[in-house]
């Protein structure tokens, strides 16, 4: 299999629901999961602080616009972020021959989103 095939993601694996199951080593597939999973983890994390958001707000004429800006902010995010931070695990996975399981995706993505959500939301309790 030539280099280019490898780097392009088989968008099969999002369609099929191959994402809960098998193993993953090209290199497209590998930075699709970690990617999808950091998207849609942030994604709702910012949703939910977006209703928060709007329930405090709620006397403002933009409460109800403002879940979906923050939705909108948060998939930018996830997939900014994710998608960097995948394309250095990908390397790491097929420059070492590895298998990432579904599950290991899916743990990847999270602690990626989770390590995210920690950094912005307590940014004003990390500065020195």
């Amino acid at each position: 299999m030539p280099f280019r095939d490898s780097l392009q993601p088989d968008t099969r694996y999002l369609t099929d629901g191959s994402l809960f199951h098998g193993y993953f080593y090209q290199y497209g597939d590998i930075w699709l999961a970690i990617t999808f999973w950091c998207t849609v983890v942030t994604t709702i994390s910012y949703l939910i602080s977006g209703f928060v958001a709007s329930f405090v707000l709620k006397k403002s004429k933009f409460s109800p616009f403002i879940p979906i800006f923050t939705a909108m902010y948060g998939m930018a995010i996830g997939i900014c972020y994710g998608g960097i931070s995948a394309l250095i695990l990908s390397a790491i996975y097929v420059s070492g021959s590895f298998l990432l399981s579904w599950y290991q995706g899916i743990i990847c993505g999270v602690g990626l989103a989770i390590l995210h959500l920690l950094f912005a939301f307590t940014q004003g309790k990390l500065q020195v």
